[in-house]
């Protein structure tokens, strides 16, 4: 049904923007070495967007839910649910979620918390921006938006 179709793209590009977006403000800031928009970012991240641990919610919400209505627009409009290109998305899909929750991505939010103290006086910011030199938000930002390209691509060309 196109209603399916609709949903699922609205809603998947509504994820990939609220996720990648996120990469990239804590890449930029990260880049620039500037502790005050690292805090700020981090400061951004809170309920009833993002869990206490970090995990945006309403952008895995709405990813699911992406998710649930592909499924409905190949189960409605007579797709092969095995066909090679729905199998190369369920593996990106799957390897989107385990970066998501991967230890160097959450090592992100943890710096943002250190900025916010460090904002707050309560941590050196020297030891922050030491931090960041070391955190890769650069790379992750990288791999982020390859990995949502990569399962644009499939869907868009359905290349196998």
């Amino acid at each position: 049904m196109l209603i399916f179709k609709v949903l699922h793209i609205l809603l998947m590009f509504a994820a990939v923007t609220l996720l990648v977006g996120e990469h990239l403000f804590y890449a930029a800031a990260v880049w620039r070495r500037d502790v005050r928009a690292l805090a700020a970012i981090r400061r951004l991240s809170v309920k009833p967007f993002y869990v206490a641990d970090g995990a945006p919610v309403v952008a895995i919400g709405l990813l699911l839910a992406g998710v649930v209505f592909g499924l409905l627009t190949a189960l409605t409009g007579g797709f092969d649910l095995l066909a090679g290109w729905l199998i190369a998305a369920y593996v990106l899909m799957t390897t989107i979620l385990v970066f998501g929750g991967s230890p160097w991505v959450r090592r992100l939010a943890r710096l943002g918390e250190d900025a916010v103290e460090a904002e707050a006086g309560a941590r050196p910011v020297e030891e922050v921006v030491q931090t960041m030199a070391g955190s890769h938000a650069g790379l992750l930002f990288l791999i982020a938006a390859a990995l949502f390209a990569a399962i644009i691509a499939d869907m868009v060309l359905k290349p196998f």
